[in-house]
């Protein structure tokens, strides 16, 4: 599917996609979503991202069971006490599905970023390995996550491997100069995209100092 809804209706009926069928997504439909990413913001244009498209058994299984095993232990004490009708209990459910599910995601995508020492970083502070470059790496995340909805495919921002990121990186002969920043599981969804929940922008607006508030635009809650 290459139906573009709109930039604005883009925006607000994108939301997680955490089931997936598992029927192939072409190559060239993932070179536009990563084409997208490649076009976001880039500081001094250094582009500092990087791509790992996985779509073998071997690899996803790898990754899955360890997504899977995290999930689980992060979460074990919420799992319980969540009631499953809830709203909370509903976002649960789908987490779990998608951790259960994560090895046949007909396609996941490793978004890394070069690694680089903020400025904040005093340079005798600078040991090990810097973090990666955030700032780069996320606008491109967002624009990969905006061009598959716009695709009709269905996608989520995941973070749990850093739980398992150095074991992640030696599998996949990352090096170690990259990080990796999210793992965006595609493919095409078994729902469908409807509007976002959201508090109203106003309430989380402050106007030219933290509390104040301005008719029409501004109304934080303190």
């Amino acid at each position: 599917m290459d139906q573009d809804p709109g930039l604005f209706d883009t925006l607000h009926s994108m939301r997680a996609m955490r089931r997936l069928k598992p029927d192939p997504v072409p190559d060239a439909l993932i070179r536009k979503i990563i084409e997208a990413g490649t076009a976001a913001p880039s500081g001094q244009n250094l582009q500092r991202w990087s791509f790992l498209v996985v779509t073998d058994d071997d690899g996803k299984r790898f990754f899955g069971e360890r997504y899977n095993y995290w999930l689980r232990n992060r979460f074990a004490g919420l799992i319980e006490t969540l009631d499953p009708a809830s709203s909370d209990g509903r976002v649960m459910n789908s987490a779990l599905y998608l951790g259960e599910h994560m090895h046949e995601a007909p396609v996941l995508l490793f978004c890394c970023g070069k690694r680089d020492w903020p400025f904040v970083v005093p340079q005798a502070a600078r040991v090990g390995l810097a973090p990666p470059s955030y700032g780069s790496i996320y606008p491109a995340v967002q624009n990969i996550l905006l061009a598959a909805r716009g695709l009709g495919l269905g996608a989520s921002l995941t973070t749990m491997h850093q739980m398992f990121e150095p074991e992640m990186q030696a599998f996949f002969g990352i090096p170690a100069e990259w990080g990796v920043v999210a793992v965006i599981p595609i493919g095409y969804p078994q729902g469908k995209f409807g509007p976002v929940t959201r508090a109203p922008a106003p309430s989380k607006t402050h106007f030219n100092r933290w509390g104040q508030g301005k008719p029409g635009l501004a109304a934080p809650e303190v």
